[in-house]
């Protein structure tokens, strides 16, 4: 069932949990990713082990970079829950069903919308 009506006050609480859970996680693991990826101070002998050490190094710091753009969503998410905005459509103004919140507290667009944007790259 879709919601048509504002989210109460009980729905957002635990959004804002889900959110700010979902954040402290997210940094964690990004700072994990941002250590390990720029903190090798060994250098290596073997020319195969440093490309190896440079592409886990790469990869990890691809993986912060994805979760440096999380946390701006998730950021985001929170602010709008500040402003009174959250849960309602950055395209339409319709509202977010909350189903699809509770999956994707930090979505902007409905489902449907979500799909025709991307349809749409």
């Amino acid at each position: 069932m879709h919601r048509t009506e504002k989210l109460s006050s009980a729905d957002l609480a635990a959004l804002r949990a889900e959110l700010e859970s979902k954040r402290a996680s997210v940094l964690r693991s990004r700072d994990e990713h941002i250590d390990a990826g720029t903190h090798q101070h060994e250098s290596l002998a073997d020319p195969m082990d440093a490309a190896t050490r440079a592409t886990d190094e790469a990869e990890l710091l691809g993986l912060a970079s994805h979760e440096r753009r999380l946390l701006a969503e998730i950021d985001r998410a929170l602010a709008k829950m500040s402003k009174g905005t959250y849960g309602v459509s950055e395209l339409s103004g319709h509202p977010i069903p909350i189903e699809r919140l509770h999956a994707v507290p930090w979505a902007r667009l409905t489902a449907d919308e979500e799909e025709k944007v991307e349809r749409g790259r």
